[in-house]
């Protein structure tokens, strides 16, 4: 029997179906591959550490960056800002100067700033949104000539001992001072000449010459122990020194400023006449240096205790030198001006100054046009003389 050729491969045709049938339906019965959840843990923990790792750098760096940016940032800020508020102190300052000047024309001298010149920029109605100004006085003629010392050491004595230092240390402090103002070189028994200050770490000489500033007293053997700290700043001493006397002051004493333990000097308090007169010129509050001080315009009614209460000092109630104290600030940038000026037109005698009058670098206030306004700003006189001006002054 013979089988076609055809029907042989319709035979295998269909046992092959046969045979797949199964095997595909077991295949696709059978579960995927599940991928491992340890190793996906792995890697996905290692993806974060190395992110971390990262951030932890980057933090690093840019710390470190911050670090050495910081300063030039801070220093360019800083400098930009003192620019701009030596602009405002000196606008302030020339406000002062005119508000100044307006109360002295009208009333031919300035005898306190009780007279209304106590806050000169709200009087002129002048602000700084981005500033804060202060303007502070102090009245160099409200202290007694410190040249009056140079020759009274009973004085000077009795001074010393009123600040706490007993008679010993007084009369080594007055010696000390005598030998450094005095021209020769002659030691007094407790005092001090060249030897004694080329000793020091820093060896240097006695001026032999009346001191131009309170400030020199830290260069005097014994002053600067007892009137500065290890640093060389200035203690409650020589602040309560530096109230009494004045380097500038050579001539009368303006009794709407001066101190009251002045005419206490030596005694045990004030006398029953004296008392009524200093609470007078502390106004309601009782304070001096307050807004509502008092003052007397003339000198009639000054007590004869007062008047007389210390010899060789003549009693006046005029201003003739004034510090002008200028602060500009914003946040942690200050800038200052004081500004020392002389109501006579008068130079200290015993400082060496060509600031004749108050030459400002820049225009204090800025006007674009020619009006009339700006040739009266530019051509301000003042009925006083400004001696000089400190910027940034500091006492070492």
């Amino acid at each position: 029997m013979k089988i076609s050729k055809n029907a042989s491969n319709s035979v295998l045709s269909e046992s092959k179906l046969a045979f797949s049938f199964p095997c595909e339906s077991f295949l696709a019965e059978m579960p995927e591959p599940q991928p491992n959840r340890k190793n996906i843990r792995s890697r996905r923990g290692s993806i974060i550490i190395f992110v971390m790792g990262m951030i932890f750098l980057l933090s690093i760096l840019l710390v470190q960056f911050m670090e050495q940016i910081l300063p030039h940032i801070q220093m360019n800020a800083m400098k930009n800002s003192e620019s701009d508020l030596r602009r405002v102190a000196y606008s302030s300052l020339e406000v002062t100067l005119a508000v100044i000047g307006e109360y002295a024309s009208y009333d031919n001298a300035l005898y306190a700033p009780a007279q209304g010149w106590y806050d000169p920029l709200g009087f002129a109605g002048i602000t700084f949104p981005d500033a804060e100004v202060t303007v502070e006085f102090q009245d160099e003629s409200g202290k007694l000539p410190f040249q009056s010392l140079y020759e009274d050491d009973l004085t000077f004595r009795i001074i010393l001992s009123d600040l706490g230092f007993d008679d010993y240390t007084a009369t080594e402090l007055v010696d000390k001072f005598q030998d450094w103002v005095d021209g020769d070189d002659l030691i007094r028994p407790d005092g001090a000449e060249n030897d004694f200050y080329l000793d020091a770490p820093i060896p240097y000489e006695p001026t032999n010459a009346p001191i131009g500033s309170l400030q020199e007293l830290a260069l005097i053997g014994g002053f600067r122990e007892e009137f500065f700290d290890s640093y060389g700043r200035p203690n409650e001493l020589f602040y309560r020194f530096k109230s009494l006397f004045s380097p500038v002051n050579d001539g009368s004493l303006n009794i709407n400023s001066a101190d009251s333990a002045l005419f206490s000097l030596g005694e045990d308090g004030m006398t029953f006449e004296q008392l009524p007169f200093w609470e007078y010129l502390g106004g309601d509050d009782g304070q001096r240096g307050t807004s509502d001080d008092r003052y007397f315009s003339s000198t009639d009614m000054v007590p004869a205790s007062i008047r007389e209460g210390i010899p060789g000092i003549t009693v006046s109630n005029t201003i003739t030198w004034l510090n002008v104290i200028v602060r500009a600030q914003r946040g942690l940038s200050v800038f200052e001006l004081r500004a020392l000026i002389s109501m006579t037109g008068e130079f200290t005698s015993n400082q060496n100054t060509e600031f004749a009058r108050f030459n400002r670098e820049e225009q204090a206030f800025s006007v674009e046009d020619d009006s009339e306004r700006t040739t009266e700003i530019g051509n301000l006189q003042y009925p006083f003389t400004v001696v000089e001006i400190h910027e940034n002054e500091i006492v070492l």
